[in-house]
């Protein structure tokens, strides 16, 4: 399938929305005292699942594209955990420096935070923004573990079956949970609910499953049957664990996903600066809210909060395309090629003798 440039410009709408949620409203939920924003951009939240929604697009794509398990593994690893660490260390140094509120950095969280996945202990996250990269690494195991059942032959078959039965969960569970959970902050819910809620991954496994029948729907030209039910199942479990607004707002992500899916271009998404936006989007994304938190609060007294806000957007742009040079380019070749090399020989040992 030829290359879908889009993604691109949408991981570019992500990030850009997400960091405007931080530098307004939610600055000030760290900083309360803090002049308000001229507006908030509450929902620039939701581009967290316009990125589960692109993630089970190309995930799939890439899995379907490995030859071995650990091909997929080498790539995973390699393309997420460099820019991770980086951006750990970042978030340390900068809250320590500047004293950042709601930032723990007790040693043994940060230890815990090293792995990634500190959201399944129940562990609290250094930064805000991390727990999503757990809920990413719940999918990529399970195509893990496809990978390894079929021994690397994940066909559209496969994937409609697994898509169909996590559907029923996400949606049965969601039903459950909803009298605990409607309306409530996630880390509010009763701890057996968010469990549940967590190890299904019920608020968020539709938008997956909607990016996996997304991929097979422009691959074979025309939309899959199960690709609307899947975003409706989605809008439906928003609305019984979180609210019906925010229902609504992923009803309409969804139904924009699906139609530049399905478009062959849409030029609004190839323009330079949302194709380079989207291209550091992951170094971005890990970067941004500390350093953006420490400069507005910094800086607002002597520049005013508009004036903080734009040196803060400036300063968290050039640290993530330095993060994405550095970490994203230089140490996630060199760790790919080392796990490569380390799957090649430990092949060579298990072959038999010829």
């Amino acid at each position: 399938m030829p290359r879908f440039r889009e993604l691109d410009g949408l991981r570019g709408v992500a990030a850009g929305t997400v960091l405007l949620s931080h530098f307004t409203g939610a600055h000030n939920s760290r900083y309360p005292e803090d002049p308000l924003p001229l507006f908030d951009a509450w929902w620039g939240a939701f581009g967290v699942q316009l990125f589960f929604l692109i993630s089970g697009f190309v995930i799939l794509m890439t899995a379907q594209a490995s030859a071995r398990p650990s091909d997929f593994v080498a790539s995973r690893l390699s393309r997420l955990y460099p820019a991770y660490w980086v951006s750990l260390a970042i978030g340390v140094l900068v809250a320590w420096i500047a004293n950042v509120p709601h930032v723990p950095l007790e040693p043994n969280v940060v230890l815990a935070n090293l792995t990634m996945v500190q959201r399944w202990f129940l562990v609290p996250n250094v930064l805000d923004i991390y727990w999503t990269l757990a809920v990413e690494m719940q999918f990529y195991v399970l195509l893990f573990l496809l990978l390894l059942a079929t021994r690397c032959r994940i066909t559209d078959k496969l994937v409609i079956q697994v898509a169909t039965i996590w559907l029923i969960i996400s949606l049965s569970v969601a039903i459950w949970a909803f009298p605990a959970s409607h309306g409530i902050d996630p880390q509010h819910v009763a701890t057996p609910v968010k469990l549940v809620l967590n190890a299904t991954l019920a608020a968020y496994g539709p938008l997956f499953c909607a990016g996996m029948l997304a991929f097979i729907s422009r691959r074979n030209g025309r939309l899959h049957v199960l690709a609307i039910p899947a975003a409706a199942i989605a809008v439906l479990n928003t609305g019984l664990l979180q609210t019906w607004i925010d229902a609504a707002w992923i009803a309409g992500i969804c139904a924009c996903f699906l139609v530049v899916a399905m478009r062959e271009h849409t030029k609004l998404l190839l323009i330079p600066p949302l194709q380079w936006l989207g291209k550091i989007s992951y170094s971005l994304y890990l970067t941004h809210s500390i350093i953006g938190y420490a400069i507005i609060h910094l800086l607002w007294p002597y520049l005013g909060r508009p004036g903080a806000v734009i040196v803060a957007i400036v300063a968290a742009l050039a640290v993530g395309w330095a993060v994405h040079q550095l970490a994203e380019h230089r140490i996630s070749r060199w760790l790919r090629n080392m796990l490569t090399k380390v799957s090649d020989r430990r092949r060579k040992k298990v072959a038999p003798p010829s």
